[in-house]
């Protein structure tokens, strides 16, 4: 799996937004957002929750693969991907598995 900068994410929603003919203003408002704020979200100078990047997905009508830009390996074997990700889970603080459940059953069901 690819990991993108945040910035990736930033040109990606802007890129959306252009090719959705919207205005940094009219966005703004879909998001209940001051326009000002959201221009600093779309430079990078602050950084979008998952929730108002869920939101984005939705206005836009595309998957949030295409807002982060993960890149999935063909017939990637599943048992080597587990093998890395188990210790990684098992060194997490408690809040922290809290919040990889909340991913799982909240955020990847917006995932392709």
């Amino acid at each position: 799996m690819k990991r993108k900068t945040p910035d990736s994410i930033h040109q990606n929603i802007r890129k959306y937004r252009l090719l959705n003919n919207m205005t940094q203003e009219e966005l703004a408002e879909k998001l209940d957002l001051d326009t000002q704020y959201y221009a600093q979200l779309e430079r990078g100078e602050r950084n979008f929750t998952i929730e108002k990047i869920i939101r984005l997905c939705s206005i836009y009508h595309t998957g949030i693969e295409n807002i982060i830009e993960v890149d999935f390996k063909e017939k990637q074997d599943t048992s080597e991907l587990l093998q890395k990700l188990v210790p990684q889970i098992e060194s997490l603080s408690y809040s922290q598995l809290i919040m990889l459940e909340k991913f799982i059953n909240e955020i990847l069901p917006y995932i392709k």
